[in-house]
């Protein structure tokens, strides 16, 4: 209580607190508005869209990927964009690559041999089926890849795949199976290791050949 005879505190606050209310019952119509929105684009019908989309896939092409640590690292997946080696090895470069529908992305680092050569075969085999029409009718011009001179008259369907190209997925769950002898005899973390401490002293060991060469020479 206060001291003395004075007025009881009676605040009242927040008394407006309707004016900072936001409702949202127009979410369920906009989440359709959004859907029909997409679905004009791909076609094409868009008028606010200067050129037709309706040949083109719905999604850009993008690479075969593996998730980050142990745990993940068996599930394949789609990846951002490729990396600029796999761009390269087949044939394109990243500026031209993203009027084509091929997503890029120029952090990705390529580990593995095996990833990298899936992606590069994924990238040409998009290639292969693709039908580049020129942007002047009757104009068709040669590049990295050509323009199809008779595009006017090719019918294409719309790829409406989200992965534009399908990948086959590999099985999450390898099949139990007898542990052979070959299999027993082989010490896999004593190879692991011995490949770790090559790696890590490849500098070293290529220093002392050097300089045991050097002496070699001198002595002679």
């Amino acid at each position: 209580m206060t001291k003395g005879n004075n007025i009881l505190p009676n605040n009242h606050f927040r008394k407006h607190w309707t004016r900072f209310v936001k409702t949202w019952y127009n979410q369920p119509a906009a989440k359709r508005r959004r859907q029909e929105r997409r679905q004009r684009k791909a076609l094409g019908i868009n008028n606010n869209q200067k050129i037709a989309l309706s040949p083109r896939p719905i999604s850009l092409l993008r690479p075969v990927v593996r998730g980050q640590t142990i745990k993940y690292n068996g599930v394949q997946k789609l990846g951002k964009g490729f990396s600029l080696i796999e761009l390269k090895e087949a044939g394109l470069n990243s500026k031209f690559a993203r009027t084509i529908g091929v997503a890029v992305d120029h952090r990705r680092r390529n580990d593995a041999k095996e990833e990298l050569d899936f992606n590069v075969k994924r990238l040409k085999t998009y290639l292969s089926k693709l039908v580049l029409f020129p942007r002047v009718a009757g104009k068709a011009k040669k590049g990295v890849v050509a323009d199809n001179d008779k595009a006017a008259t090719v019918v294409v369907n719309q790829n409406t795949n989200p992965e534009v190209l399908t990948f086959q997925r590999r099985a999450l769950r390898e099949k139990a199976q007898i542990i052979s002898k070959e299999l027993k005899s082989v010490h896999v973390f004593r190879k692991l290791r011995q490949e770790w401490y090559n790696a890590k002293f490849v500098g070293v060991k290529q220093k002392r050949r050097e300089k045991k060469a050097a002496e070699q020479a001198k002595k002679n």
